[in-house]
């Protein structure tokens, strides 16, 4: 495979859609939501930093690049492989399997409420106005479950794109400050004729 950002790009949107049809076929049941969860949160951020990082190390064997190019080779890998499969699971969820996006939405609601009431359970003597809030809270919580309300909305979609892109932009530049001092391994990538 050739060292450029959109080859690994593309590859890791593929990887990320084998791993989300795996917890799709074997995890669409109770704890969907958890599963789905710790992927998105410690599998996939590892997967796209070490991309990156395997990305950026091969290129620096080839010659010292600077910190803007190394930003814009790291960037741009996680930017395609990101967007493509986000794009991809959204349409999924919106238009190809509507119940598997209602079961997810509703796990994480009625998580947000146990936890919300876990939460209030533990504070000994509760005052009126954190009352009338866990109140206020647990009706919006139950009314957005309801609802039944699209997650993959034009706006939720921007939102998780927003923040995604931030983590990838961290990461980019924390990888570029490193990159960028790395000195080219000459040797194993020498052109000149053999002495």
């Amino acid at each position: 495979m050739k060292n450029k950002p959109t080859h690994y790009g593309l590859l890791l949107a593929a990887t990320t859609l084998i791993l989300f049809f795996a917890v799709y076929f074997y995890f669409i049941g109770f704890n969907y939501y958890i599963i789905s969860i710790q992927v998105n949160f410690f599998v996939l951020p590892a997967l796209y930093t070490l991309a990156s990082i395997l990305l950026l190390y091969k290129l620096t064997n080839y010659e010292k690049l600077s910190f803007l190019t190394c930003l814009q080779y790291s960037f741009t890998t996680m930017f395609i492989g990101g967007t493509l499969s986000f794009l991809f699971i959204a349409l999924f969820f919106n238009y190809i399997d509507q119940d598997a996006q209602q079961l997810l939405q509703n796990q994480g609601l009625n998580k947000m409420l146990e936890n919300l009431t876990s939460e209030y359970a533990s504070i000994e003597h509760p005052t009126e106005e954190i009352t009338l809030k866990y109140k206020e809270y647990v009706n919006n919580i139950q009314t957005r479950i309801i609802e039944k309300e699209s997650f993959f909305t034009f706006k939720n979609s921007c939102i998780i794109l927003s923040v995604l892109y931030f983590f990838y932009f961290i990461i980019s530049v924390l990888l570029s400050i490193f990159f960028r001092t790395r000195k080219p391994n000459a040797t194993i990538y020498s052109h000149s004729p053999a002495q």
